[in-house]
C-alpha cells in the first residue's frame, strides 16, 4: 500500500509540473522560472498532506550539534559567495535558487520525508527502506526526463539526469539512513547541485 500511495503521490506531483510546463516558451530558464513556483507550492502541499496523513517528515535533526550549525552556515556560505563567480547576474541567482533551495527542499520532503517515513511504517528492515528511497528517487528523475523522450529532445545530457538521480538517490539515502533526518539530505543535495549548475 505504502508503495502504491508513493507511486500516486509522485504521479499526481509529475503530471501538475507536466501540464503546466508547455504553455511557457521553451528555454531552460523559462523552465526553471514556471518549475520554481510549482514546487514551493507543492512542498506547501506536501507538508500539508503529511500534517492530514498524521505523517512526520523528519526535517530536522532531534539536537541541532555544532556539526549541524558548521554545515549549515558553510552551505549558506557558499550559496552567498557562488552567484559571485558568475557574469548573469538574476539569472544566476534564480538559477541557483531553484537548483540548490527549491528543488532540493520539494524533493527531499517528498521522497526522503514523506515517502521514507510512510514506509518506516509498514517494512522494518531499515535497508529495504533505502533500496526502495533510491529506486523511486531514480524513478521520479525517470519523470522528469519522459516529456522530453516524448518531444524528440532525448540526448545525452538527459540521459546523464538520469544516472545522476540513480548515484544522488544512493547517496543521499545512504546520508538520510545514517542521520535519520532530511535537514542533512537537503544540505546535501543542495550543495551537489550548487556545483552541478
Amino acid at each position: 500500500m505504502a508503495v502504491a500511495e508513493a507511486f500516486i503521490l509522485m504521479l499526481i506531483l509529475q503530471g501538475i509540473l507536466w501540464l503546466i510546463s508547455p504553455y511557457f516558451p521553451a528555454t531552460l530558464f523559462n523552465k526553471k522560472m514556471i518549475t520554481m513556483p510549482i514546487m514551493i507550492v507543492l512542498t506547501i502541499i506536501i507538508i500539508c498532506y503529511a500534517k492530514i496523513r498524521k505523517q512526520t517528515l523528519s526535517v530536522f535533526p532531534k539536537k541541532f550539534s555544532k556539526g549541524y550549525i558548521i554545515a549549515t552556515c558553510v552551505v549558506i556560505g557558499l550559496y552567498i559567495a557562488t552567484p559571485s563567480n558568475y557574469t548573469e547576474g538574476f539569472t544566476s541567482v534564480m538559477t541557483i535558487i531553484y537548483g540548490s533551495i527549491v528543488t532540493p527542499v520539494f524533493e527531499e520532503l517528498l521522497i526522503r520525508g514523506y515517502i521514507w517515513n510512510r514506509f518506516s511504517k509498514v517494512m522494518t528492515n531499515e535497508l529495504h527502506i533505502y533500496i526502495w528511497n533510491v529506486a523511486l528517487f531514480t524513478i521520479w528523475h525517470l519523470l522528469y526526463i519522459i516529456p522530453n523522450f516524448i518531444s524528440g529532445n532525448w540526448d545525452v545530457a538527459i540521459f546523464l539526469k538520469l544516472v545522476a538521480g540513480l548515484g544522488y538517490g544512493i547517496v543521499l539515502g545512504f546520508i538520510r539512513l545514517k542521520t535519520k533526518n532530511c535537514w542533512s539530505t537537503i544540505l546535501a543535495h543542495g550543495t551537489l547541485n550548487l556545483f552541478m549548475i
